[in-house]
């Protein structure tokens, strides 16, 4: 117990002197303004958070998808920095969280086999996370169809899930191959917490994980009954078989809701109730901010915890997605004064 206090001081200090070379608001009010990627770039690399990440890049002739993908290996370095401070334990979470970047390069390739163009797949992972992937994407760019998927993905958490969703008799299901992808993620985590700790610490990253799988299900439902007319059972199927306080009856009911005002309804009675009452938003996305509000604010308390660098890799994440919405906004020319609307608030 007093070995784990130490590692999670350790971890606690190197997180709150990390915290301190966030972004702030008037960075972001700065590079809204900006004309051109380069600008952008420039403007980062003299920032401590993103700065290292960009070091040697040739700012005057930067593309966006170049610097994303230098910004993406700046967040994978952070898991790394706090791995150097962490304890066995935390080491393995580390890893399994590390996991969502090959997942979300699974859903990439997944919507260009949905859509007919599977060869049109490019695997946009960094240098240095590509080489630390179990996935054989080698593999998969070989052979662009479902079973060279299967091929790239054995022997990883993805494969079991991913094999029972190849394409059957009635064709390629994209939502059930989503929902097997993420369930893979989720249980690769949720693995390593319960093998690796105990006590509060353990239900405090139990709870935060599967609070994020809760918003999941919520969010693919809404999207399922507003975008994609999905049949009821069509949609369960399709859910995270992770939940902290979604139960199953609570799920049908919100399901059969026929309308997006009575299903908001269901959700303001319901367990997260409060979330939900507290202010009005027109996507269901835009809720995130004050569901997980909570455990941001954990970060601040006293007392050492495995959670303190978990809680910073999900607000250096949420940063890194405001910013690559703000070089998309610059690179496509949208309005300045609209930029704003394509950020979310993190801290």
């Amino acid at each position: 117990m007093l070995r784990e206090l130490f590692d999670y001081a350790a971890i606690g200090g190197k997180v709150h002197a990390m915290l301190g070379n966030r972004l702030r608001q008037e960075d972001f009010d700065k590079l809204m303004q900006m004309h051109t990627v380069p600008e952008t770039a420039a403007f980062l690399l003299n920032t401590p958070g993103w700065g290292n990440c960009l070091q040697g890049m040739d700012v005057e002739h930067v593309h966006r998808g170049e610097l994303e993908k230098r910004l993406r290996m700046g967040l994978a370095g952070e898991y790394d920095r706090l791995a150097t401070f962490a304890s066995k334990g935390m080491r393995q979470l580390l890893r399994a969280m590390a996991a969502k970047a090959e997942a979300v390069e699974l859903l990439r390739f997944l919507r260009y086999f949905s859509a007919g163009h599977p060869a049109d797949f490019a695997v946009s992972l960094p240098a240095g996370l590509l080489r630390r992937s179990h996935i054989r994407f080698d593999k998969l760019a070989a052979r662009p169809d479902y079973q060279g998927l299967l091929q790239a993905v054995e022997g990883t958490v993805f494969y079991p899930s991913l094999k029972k969703t190849q394409p059957g008799e009635n064709g390629f299901d994209y939502t059930m191959a989503e929902a097997a992808v993420q369930s893979a993620y989720y249980r690769g985590v949720l693995t390593s917490i319960q093998r690796a700790f105990h006590g509060e610490d353990r239900r405090e990253l139990e709870e935060y994980f599967l609070r994020q799988c809760d918003f999941q299900n919520i969010v693919r439902i809404l999207r399922m009954k507003r975008y994609f007319k999905v049949e009821s059972e069509e949609v369960l199927r399709g859910l995270l078989p992770f939940s902290l306080k979604l139960k199953d009856g609570y799920l049908k009911e919100l399901i059969k809701a026929p309308t997006w005002d009575e299903a908001m309804s269901i959700l303001k009675e319901g367990p997260y109730g409060p979330v939900f009452r507290e202010e009005e938003h027109r996507q269901i996305e835009d809720y995130a901010f004050s569901f997980f509000q909570k455990g941001r604010q954990m970060i601040r308390r006293g007392r050492p915890s495995a959670f303190d660098g978990i809680i910073y890799l999900d607000i250096k994440e949420h940063e890194l997605k405001n910013i690559i919405n703000v070089v998309e906004c610059v690179r496509y020319q949208v309005p300045e004064n609209r930029r704003a609307a394509y950020l979310t608030p993190i801290y």
